[in-house]
């Protein structure tokens, strides 16, 4: 497997230094390796040491540029998803841009939080952000692109951070891609795209620019997204190599408003929860690289770069704070001064009554603005030589990341359609925050990795090939977190103007610098058997390591036993963690300890093989798959409103792959079918408050008020000293939350006619467990009835006895912790009018079939009312009528698009 991903860097920039395919002539073997008639493929972020596809001990797929232009993808995710064998997709963000990429159970995702492990490559530019290591796929533009690769497991060549798989994008230049090519479409939801491209070359020059414009309203409420991706590249052979000069920008602004709770999609699937979640990302990419000729047999090449990126987040969310709400100041029906109780649990003087809860001047939402920018340099130098029975190479790279993030945040109101919104007047004048910003983060972060490595591929026979690699990793990750202190641990509806600490509260900030450094020492080991004409079999084993990322150290949890009041030690510890700000991502971050990198182990066997007569043609491949991890990393809910990164111990994911690729006359038909057991294989603790399965039970934490004796549960010194109150016990064996156990792709292709295509494909999904439910137990039976604290004061222990709080009546558990499996078909049609002209039409979602990809737990305020009072939002006021909801984020529906594409090709 490792072999594999070694095999596949190579390729990135051999493409890039290529010279012209009329030039084979005058060419050096560092530039065109031929190897039994297969296309090289470089085995490593460089080019130089390439082999053939045949030589790679693992289950590789790629795509070329005329494939991607045909299936009318959106971005590499999209394609993948419908090609692929092993990937699914899911959309938290309910952005077609910001989706999830998952493959054999690892994700790439541009979502903050997710658990990362997958790397991918542009031009050999590592494009994951240092910013918690996420992928965002509307800075990767479809038409630059000439080929890409996707390489399974823990290939040491890709670097760090390389867990599962990566994935390497190459891009055309004015070699490959001469001539002119331009496209439009246009179609359902307003949308409307515009893609040229251009190459050219002649006597060792060559040129190659592409631009892509894409705007849309969205199918869903509010959602549009504009995308506006540049590329340009520019290539000078001379007779010793090549030198090679790319530029990439990207200015996009992308709104995906998230998931929905069930009842909601069920009444209006295009509804959303609240509104905007908008982000604005901005790219400006820079590299050269090149390859020099030392002799026929032996090349240097290299590669610097830049790589500046800027994210702009304007965000409106529900106000989580909201349900323990104490008091606010209602403008209408009371008079100036006085004050009335809002929504506890129900919204009366008696917090057990069934009241209705106040609106005039109670915040509901709540406003966060994120800014964060992300400066990535580095450079590598690789040695290559290419003999008759060695392809090898040794090399080294040095990468440095810096980082700056900032939030702040507001409290707001929610109109009729769920847009949060900012109106101080319409809010308490005692609310400081309704009218002012609380700054919440001042995070930078830095990160250098400096690497040495290796590949060798030997084939002492031409039925067998060896394949070894290694690489060397060191890694310095430093933090400085300017962040609200644990004085300031005040939740925003208790920032009162009139309140003396309110300064102490709202600026009074601590400052942690953190350093911390890893090292790595990576090895691969694959080999190749053709036993036979059309046979290749394959086995490899590889290790990995994957570094926290700067916001997983920066938000890393630290159970370090603390005074709960510092001014009252008698009164029991807490975690560190526990008593200075959450981190409920993308809000708030805290100087944390330590964590140790994450460890892989990988392997893979299989085989792949062709049947090939005059009329026909199938090739198949079969492989089983497994990569183990040591000290995942997981956003871990740890107590209710708080969650961190921490260790959770061993995960695995394990599976079978098997692909058919064949065509007979006029048909072509593809099928791809990936079995993907991701599952949890260490027992941790997770705060789940929506999941049936919790532990209700208030005696159940581990904390004690000062001078309060509580009568604790048998749980209640479990998971490392925290309770069990409210969390779930993940076991092994617990299958991952968005991982499908079963992905079936089917692609049929008919040439019906003169210049006549007509193709159907098909996706299958089996069900998957939402987040929430990381424990698999949660049932839609029962409810959340909660167990009252049983405590009394130390001095009237023995003479009253332990009293019971009263506790709200519980609400339901209605909607299960999974979602269902789905199959969607597409069509497509396209005619070629003439050489270079062609018209085609594509149908998503054929049969306007409803389902949804991704899911969470929750809880839904927006919900019916039988004492609550009911705002213009939907709101009620009165939390105890909640509803304890399954989140979904819903698949479009059905969408028709018509384009026209020009293609006028330069090459003879």
């Amino acid at each position: 497997m490792a072999v594999g991903l070694i095999a596949g860097c190579s390729i990135a920039v051999a493409q890039q230094t290529a010279a012209p395919p009329d030039a084979a002539a005058s060419a050096t073997p560092a530039q065109i390796v031929l190897i039994r008639g297969q296309r090289p493929v470089d085995i490593g972020p460089l080019p130089g040491s390439g082999v053939s596809k045949d030589q790679i001990p693992a289950n590789v797929q790629s795509a070329t540029r005329t494939e991607i232009r045909e299936s009318r993808a959106l971005n590499i995710g999209d394609y993948m998803n419908r090609e692929m064998q092993g990937v699914n997709i899911n959309d938290y963000a309910g952005n077609p841009f910001q989706m999830d990429v998952n493959y054999r159970g690892f994700t790439a995702s541009p979502q903050i939080g997710t658990p990362q492990g997958l790397s991918v490559f542009f031009d050999g530019v590592r494009v994951n952000e240092p910013f918690g290591d996420v992928v965002n796929w509307d800075l990767i533009p479809l038409n630059a692109i000439e080929r890409f690769d996707l390489f399974p497991g823990s290939n040491p060549l890709f670097g760090l951070n390389t867990l599962g798989g990566a994935i390497a994008v190459h891009s055309k230049s004015g070699y490959s891609a001469p001539g002119v090519e331009a496209s439009l479409l246009g179609g359902s939801w307003g949308r409307r795209q515009m893609q040229l491209s251009g190459g050219a070359n002649d006597d060792g020059l060559a040129g190659f620019a592409a631009l892509n414009l894409f705007h849309e309203d969205g199918w869903r409420d509010a959602s549009p997204s504009r995308v506006a991706q540049l590329f340009g590249r520019g290539d000078v052979s001379v007779p010793s190599g090549t030198l090679t000069g790319t530029v990439l920008a990207s200015n996009n602004t992308l709104v995906g408003n998230g998931l929905i709770p069930s009842e909601l999609y069920r009444q209006r699937p295009e509804s959303v929860y609240t509104s905007p979640d908008e982000a604005r990302n901005k790219l400006l990419q820079l590299t050269v690289s090149g390859i020099y000729d030392l002799s026929d047999t032996t090349s240097l090449t290299g590669r610097v770069y830049r790589r500046t990126s800027s994210r702009h987040g304007f965000n409106g969310d529900v106000y989580e704070g909201f349900e323990d709400m104490s008091i606010t100041y209602d403008k209408v029906a009371a008079p100036p001064g006085s004050e009335a109780i809002v929504v506890g649990r129900n919204g009366a003087s008696d917090p057990f009554s069934a009241g209705s809860g106040v609106i005039v001047g109670t915040p509901i939402g709540l406003i966060s603005r994120t800014h964060l920018d992300q400066t990535t340099t580095g450079a590598a130098g690789q040695l290559n030589w290419n003999l008759k029975t060695h392809a090898a190479m040794v090399g080294a790279s040095v990468d440095h990341n810096s980082t700056r993030y900032e939030l702040t945040q507001r409290l707001g109101l929610i109109d009729a359609s769920h847009n949060v919104y900012s109106d101080p007047d319409a809010i308490g004048d005692q609310y400081y925050a309704a009218a002012n910003d609380v700054p919440g983060n001042d995070f930078s972060g830095h990160s250098t990795t400096g690497s040495l490595y290796f590949s060798d591929t030997w084939t002492p026979a031409p039925e067998f090939t060896l394949t070894s690699s290694a690489r060397y990793n060191f890694t310095r990750v430093s933090n400085q977190l300017l962040v609200r202190s644990s004085e300031g641990d005040v939740a925003l509806h208790e920032l009162r103007v009139n309140n003396k600490n309110l300064d102490k509260y709202v600026f009074s900030t601590s400052n942690t610098e953190e350093s911390f450094d890893y090292r790595s020492f990576n090895p691969a080991l694959g080999m190749n058997w053709r036993p036979a004409a059309g046979l290749n079999m394959f086995a490899n084993l590889s290790r990995g390591a994957r570094v926290p990322s700067v916001v997983e150290l920066g938000c890393a949890f630290d159970d370090t036993p603390v005074p709960i009041d510092p001014t009252h030690p008698e009164g029991g510890t807490i975690a560190r963690s526990l008593r200075g700000p959450g981190c409920n991502l993308p809000t708030t971050l805290s100087g944390d300890p330590y964590l140790p990198q994450i460890r892989s182990l990988s392997g893979e066997l299989g085989a792949r093989g062709q049947f090939s007569q005059a009329t026909a043609n199938l090739q198949w491949n079969f492989s089983l798959f497994r990569t183990d991890l040591h000290d995942d990393i997981y956003y871990v809910g740890v107590a209710d409103g708080r969650s961190f990164f921490d260790t959770i111990g061993k995960t695995r994911r394990q599976g079978a792959e098997l692909g058919l690729k064949g065509s007979a006359g006029p048909f072509e038909l593809s099928v791809d079918y990936a079995h993907t057991e991701a599952t949890f294989q260490s027992p941790f603790y997770v705060t789940s408050p929506h999941n049936s399965s919790a532990d209700f039970n208030q005696n159940s934490q581990g904390i004690a008020s000062g001078g309060i004796v509580y009568l604790p549960s048998p749980t209640a010194g479990d998971n490392s000293g925290l309770g069990t109150y409210r969390t779930i016990l993940v076991k092994p064996g617990d299958r991952m939350p968005g991982i499908p156990l079963h992905t079936l792709n089917l692609q049929s292709r008919w040439r019906a006619g003169e210049g006549l295509k007509l193709g159907l494909g098909m996706q299958f999904r089996s069900s998957t467990y939402v987040r929430g439910n990381e424990n698999n137990r949660h049932q839609a039976s029962g409810s959340d009835q909660e167990t009252g604290l049983f405590s009394c004061q130390p001095a009237q222990c023995a003479a009253t006895g332990f009293q019971q709080d009263l506790v709200p009546v519980g609400r339901p558990f209605a909607n299960s912790g999974r979602l269902g499996g789905y199959a969607v078909f597409n069509l497509d049609a396209s005619y070629q009018i003439n050489r270079r002209t062609s018209v085609f039409l594509q149908v998503t979602n054929l049969f306007d079939r409803g389902y949804a990809s991704a899911g969470r737990l929750g809880v839904n305020p927006f919900a019916p009312s039988v004492n609550g009072a009911i705002g213009a939002s939907g709101w009620n006021y009165n939390s105890s009528e909640w509803q304890n909801s399954t989140f979904v984020g819903p698949g479009a529906p059905r969408g028709i698009f018509v384009g026209l594409n020009y293609d006028f090709d330069a090459r003879p």
